[in-house]
């Protein structure tokens, strides 16, 4: 079958061999840090378009999303080597996908979005099982609330009057503290 078939499982859009490379190496890097057990899944969009850009790639240093991610957390990196703050990361339950696994190729994000939706969900609930769920930015407030009811026993953790939040507007331990009151408003 020639390569201009292909079609990437992990975002549903054609694919060529160095993509389907690129997802496979996401996803091998991903799943060396992924918990035993799930505690927050942080849920994206789509993934970033540089490699070091995704938290799981990084080399030298955090940056764009992975970076973002960390600071909310409040998730200390100076002075460590990378894969200790990413096993910290692990330790603590955290994990972080996109239901598009790869870069977006097209403007034409919100069909993807919906194609993927149903192979996402079932991923979610058979093989991620995390016990809590943030959306990750604007592009999934729309689908947060039918998130909530396909995902029974998942908890949607909330942000203001969203239901996703932009990390990029969250002050250096924010989404930490967020977590934190939320796991102590379900002990109460």
């Amino acid at each position: 079958m020639p390569w201009e078939h292909l079609v990437c499982d992990g975002c549903g859009q054609p694919a060529d061999p160095a993509h389907i490379a690129r997802r496979l190496q996401r996803l091998e890097r991903m799943t060396r840090y992924r918990p035993i057990h799930v505690q927050v899944l942080f849920l994206g969009a789509a993934g970033p378009v540089l490699d070091l850009d995704y938290l799981y790639s990084a080399e030298g240093d955090f940056r764009g999303e992975g970076l973002t991610l960390l600071r909310a957390l409040g998730i200390e990196r100076d002075g460590k080597a990378i894969e200790a703050v990413l096993t910290d990361f692990q330790r603590r339950g955290y994990l972080l996908t996109h239901i598009l696994d790869c870069p977006r190729q097209s403007d034409d994000s919100g069909t993807l979005l919906e194609a993927r939706r149903a192979a996402t969900l079932a991923r979610i609930r058979r093989s991620l099982k995390p016990r809590k769920l943030v959306l990750l930015g604007r592009e999934l407030e729309a689908v947060a609330a039918s998130l909530g009811k396909e995902l029974p026993g998942v908890e949607l953790i909330r942000f203001g009057q969203g239901s996703a939040l932009r990390l990029d507007e969250l002050a250096a331990g924010a989404l930490a503290d967020s977590l934190g009151a939320a796991a102590a408003a379900s002990l109460c």
